[in-house]
């Protein structure tokens, strides 16, 4: 457990004080798009189903699901006791309105394409919903019925295409364990527990998310007690409440997100296997964890991330740092070294352009190591920062060589639309224009296969044969990172990184 005495500040001792470094945009999940809302309605909002030890889904609102054997028709049972903060009782036509939301194009919501295999949803009676659909889809448990369920007494009136400017969204009703309190924009958000939560009396009695802008102000809110949790923390931050603050409790733990550098394979050179192979055996990246991020990151091994220990599988091909078996494959290839020691074949050169996103310090070394690393092997790097909107037209169009960003955040292996072939832009993000049937057997066969065994084997597959592929050049895996008060009690058993780290927080404990 985390436990220990309160710190000394003056502060409401009934309130958690949660930190942040940005505002929510919405309280209506029809539209969120950012973290910081995501967060928000977990306090407020219930799904079907919630998230249990291994990111598997447990019952929420729903008591039960079933299939058919064709997996096309699920049948889930609700609960009888549940009302809205409002009052009004929690019924099956609300997840109907909720879904047909969603499924309606003039609404906008934004995730409307990861659910395109569900054709219908329909309520039976008070407490029983049928969703039927297009295909099979081994995600519809853990995401599908994960979605949060909003009040059809209160917006079905409204027309789809004017959910967007409701004012639901800054004063929303749930089913969940808290309700919205106050909202002071780019200030502060409180939320109220809900004496009448279904799933029991809530221990923390109030909530306050305070928005603090400056990084410098969440650590000292942390560090003089005014604070209570701060999620989400960078590697220098959690490095200085280390030093500064030893009365903090830390959590450290791998995260669900996966660095690479994406490689455009219709780019002469890195087309070629041997190419890939070599850059990635003549990058030292256990030197750029171990020097500049301090190892706080993993060298990673795959495209799935350690995280996910359910899949994740170490036995893939492994590329440790070797330079004279990079420069090996490079003459094996027929590159030879030309003019300034840069390799050369049929009139073109390993000469390349690094895109990256914003590029804070510490990227913008890590660039130079890479810079450094592929000149030793007789390849030429060349750097270019861009803001975000500008990276994403470049990769999403191709009109890029090499580029540094992340995947991930999902508790779940599918890599449908990083990898299967007719994912390539615009219809996915398939950025390296990558082709190799038995992935694309793989990542399609993973979505509609339900059994474990058989979805391990066919992601076993999927990260092997990437690993000897390379179709991205996997950089490391990084650490989740938390500080919490010592007057916050809590199972650390029951935090999962990323979104998941307030998930039981109904059960949370105060020292007052």
């Amino acid at each position: 457990m985390l436990c220990g005495c309160a710190a000394g500040a003056a502060r409401d001792p009934n309130t958690l004080v949660v930190l942040e470094a940005a505002d929510g945009a919405t309280l209506n999940p029809l539209f969120t798009t950012d973290a910081a809302s995501a967060l928000y309605e977990q306090f407020i909002f219930d799904p079907l189903v919630y998230v249990g030890d291994d990111f598997k889904p447990i019952p929420w609102l729903a008591t039960s699901w079933r299939s058919t054997s064709d997996h096309l028709h699920w049948t889930v049972d609700l609960r009888h006791d549940v009302r809205w903060s409002d009052g009004a009782p929690f019924t099956a036509q609300d997840v109907a309105w909720t879904w047909q939301a969603q499924l309606d194009p003039a609404t906008g919501f934004p995730y409307r394409g990861q659910f395109d295999y569900v054709k219908d949803v329909k309520a039976e009676g008070p407490y029983r919903v049928e969703f039927t659909l297009s295909q099979p889809n081994a995600l519809f448990e853990s995401q599908a019925l994960n979605a949060n369920i909003l009040p059809e007494h209160i917006l079905g009136s409204i027309a789809h295409k004017q959910l967007r400017v409701s004012t639901f969204g800054e004063h929303p009703v749930g089913t969940g364990p808290f309700f919205l309190e106050r909202w002071r924009h780019d200030e502060q958000i409180s939320f109220v527990r809900n004496p009448h939560w279904w799933h029991g009396p809530v221990t923390i009695p109030r909530i306050a998310v305070r928005i603090e802008l400056n990084d410098q102000a969440r650590l000292d809110a942390m560090e003089d007690g005014s604070g209570d949790v701060l999620d989400g923390l960078g590697t220098s931050s959690y490095s200085i409440l280390a030093q500064e603050a030893p009365h903090l409790h830390l959590l450290h733990l791998p995260d669900l997100y996966n660095f690479f550098i994406y490689t455009n394979l219709r780019r002469p050179g890195l087309a070629e296997l041997p190419v890939r192979q070599a850059m990635l055996y003549g990058w030292d990246r256990a030197a750029v964890v171990h020097g500049l991020l301090h190892d706080d990151a993993i060298v990673a091994t795959g495209v799935v991330p350690v995280a996910l220990r359910l899949w994740y599988d170490p036995k893939v091909r492994r590329y440790g740092y070797d330079p004279v078996r990079a420069s090996a494959l490079l003459d094996s290839a027929g590159w030879k070294p030309g003019r300034g020691g840069i390799r050369e074949k049929d009139g073109h050169r390993l000469a390349y352009e690094l895109l990256l996103e914003g590029a804070d310090a510490a990227t913008q070394d890590l660039a130079a190591e890479f810079q450094s690393d592929m000149r030793a092997i007789g390849v030429a790097i060349t750097v270019r920062s861009l803001d975000f909107a500008t990276f994403l037209a470049e990769t999403q169009e191709l009109r890029y060589d090499l580029a540094l960003a992340g995947w991930g955040g999902v508790a779940d292996p599918d890599q449908f639309t990083l990898l299967e072939s007719k994912q390539v832009p615009p219809t996915g993000n398939n950025l390296m224009s990558y082709s190799n049937p038995i992935v694309d057997r793989d990542v399609t066969l993973g979505l509609r296969t339900l059994d474990y065994p058989k979805r391990r084997a066919l992601y076993d597959s999927m990260q092997r044969v990437t690993a000897e592929d390379l179709p991205v050049l996997f950089y490391i895996n990084s650490y989740y990172r938390a500080a919490f008060n010592p007057r916050v009690h809590l199972s650390v058993k029951q935090i999962l990184p990323d979104q998941y780290v307030f998930r039981d927080i109904y059960a949370w404990r105060l020292d007052r």
